[in-house]
């Protein structure tokens, strides 16, 4: 039966019959008729009129009716008998009077038939959730989070620590949120739960400002036993690994496990290594101290704001502000210091080179196999860098004079003219530039290079760009710059 038809014709009617009203919704004698949780109503004894079906969900959390329209000259759906119903039954809270007037107006005017229309609705109770700490989602992770609209992922970007910074909003307050009791459709109430919610407190580093808690410093954020922890030191207990991602921290890194290629571990303080660093991209403001080797692997390279110490490095570019101080060797490494290179007196250094002001300090310079080993001290290395890369831009600049020389000889004119003098003040400006940096770039000819084991051939000593080649062999020597004489003395 279709109940949106104007004329609803029920399976095995002829054409044109109206649908009989339901036994339990004709009774004999009319009115209205209790069957269980349901009543029914007939306007009149007769079949024609209007018919009502009213029953109670088990849960009593709902009331629902089937409309039946008048048929032929029978008298229409009364909606105050329908109340009456509904009291009847027991129903006295939550009916929905603007659906039910809705319905029995629908049913009288387009006679058709309405099935279980919802004319009472029961209220849920509301829990009770105290104040708490609601932790910022970015926080509620437990491990790392991989947007689903990237295509690539590389594991090592996604970290698994929190990190925060000085005036973060770890968690917001949320007030108290009252319970209401439920109530059915009978009027029977239902007393409201009272809820548990995760919550946090304010602990180390953490104050509450007004409606949430605040970071007061930089560093890790831990969330332990219901309780927000910052810490300014990060202790990584185990290795850098996919497990814990690139590492990039506010503070001070201690690392007790190794550093495995390919991972980027960037301190705003200092770092501690206490096992094997593969060097991909080391990073420290401050100090860096590796208790076991610095290797460096694909171009790895180790920037350090103050002092550099470890037991040995390997191939790797390394940078440093502060001295730079190596237990045992230094092998095919690039090494800048703008302190002092300091390997005891029986580290080695072999091949590669090693950039340090204020002088070098080792036991043994390259090795049996003659390998090329370059020494430079006395000279700035910061300079020198600004000056190659100012003498480049000069080498650059000449092969763009040269091309403008001829374009002016073949298509003489005045936009030839304009962009030779503008290379002529870039190529004036360079000049004092690199006059200036040359003027710098000299800053301790006082340093010397002291080696207190075998020099090998192959190793090139310079002091403030005065350089000597080592041909033969020697042993136990200090090689230091005669500034007036224009040449570098070898003190056996």
């Amino acid at each position: 039966m279709d109940e949106n038809s104007e004329n609803p014709v029920p399976e095995g009617a002829a054409q044109g019959e109206e649908e009989p009203i339901p036994a339990a919704a004709a009774p004999a004698s009319g009115g209205a008729t209790d069957v269980g949780d349901s009543v029914s109503y007939h306007s009149q004894a007769g079949l024609i009129d209007g018919a009502v079906e009213v029953a109670v969900s088990p849960d009593s959390m709902t009331a629902t009716a089937t409309f039946f329209p008048p048929r032929g000259d029978g008298l229409p759906i009364d909606p105050a008998y329908v109340y009456e119903l509904l009291r009847r039954i027991g129903v006295v809270s939550g009916i929905l009077e603007e659906d039910l007037a809705q319905a029995v107006m629908s049913c009288n005017l387009d006679r058709r038939v309405l099935h279980e229309v919802v004319v009472a609705k029961g209220a849920l109770p509301v829990s009770e959730v105290p104040e708490h700490a609601s932790l910022e989602p970015r926080f509620r992770r437990s491990g790392p989070h991989v947007s689903d609209d990237v295509q690539h992922v590389d594991f090592r970007e996604i970290a698994s620590l929190f990190i925060v910074n000085a005036g973060m909003t770890i968690a917001r307050i949320l007030p108290k949120q009252p319970g209401v009791a439920g109530k059915d459709v009978r009027g029977k109430e239902a007393p409201f739960a009272r809820e548990a919610p995760e919550t946090c407190a304010a602990g180390r580093n953490v104050e509450r400002r007004e409606d949430a808690l605040v970071s007061t410093v930089d560093g890790r954020l831990t969330i332990e036993a219901g309780r927000a922890d910052i810490d300014e030191v990060l202790l990584i207990k185990g290795e850098v690994d996919f497990h814990t991602g690139h590492i990039v921290f506010p503070g001070d890194v201690v690392i007790e496990g190794a550093v495995h290629d390919g991972f980027k571990v960037w301190s705003g303080g200092s770092i501690v290594c206490k096992s094997t660093m593969d060097a991909f991209d080391v990073n420290a403001k401050k100090d860096l101290s590796c208790a076991q080797g610095i290797i460096g692997r694909r171009r790895g390279q180790v920037r350090v704001g103050g002092e550099l110490k470890a037991k040995y490095i390997q191939n790797c570019r390394v940078a440093a502000r502060g001295d730079v101080r190596i237990a045992s060797a230094v092998v095919n490494c690039r090494i800048y210091t703008l302190g002092n290179l300091d390997l005891g007196d029986k580290g080695v250094i072999m091949g590669g080179e090693a950039y340090a002001t204020h002088g070098v300090r080792c036991g043994r310079l390259g090795n049996q196999a003659f390998q090329s080993t370059s020494i430079h001290v006395g000279t700035d290395f910061t300079v020198q860098q600004k000056l190659d890369q100012a003498n480049e831009r000069m080498r650059l600049l000449s092969a763009r004079a040269r091309q403008a020389d001829l374009a002016s000889v073949a298509h003489p004119g005045p936009g030839v003219d304009k962009a030779l003098a503008e290379l002529s003040k870039i190529a004036a400006d360079l000049r004092a530039l690199i006059l200036d940096l040359l003027g710098k770039l000299d800053a301790d000819d006082g340093a010397i290079v002291d080696a207190r084991g075998d020099i090998f051939p192959g190793v090139v000593i310079e002091i403030c760009r005065v350089n000597i080649v080592v041909e033969e062999k020697l042993h136990a020597c200090k090689f230091r710059l005669d500034k007036a004489a224009g040449r570098i003395i070898v003190e056996r």
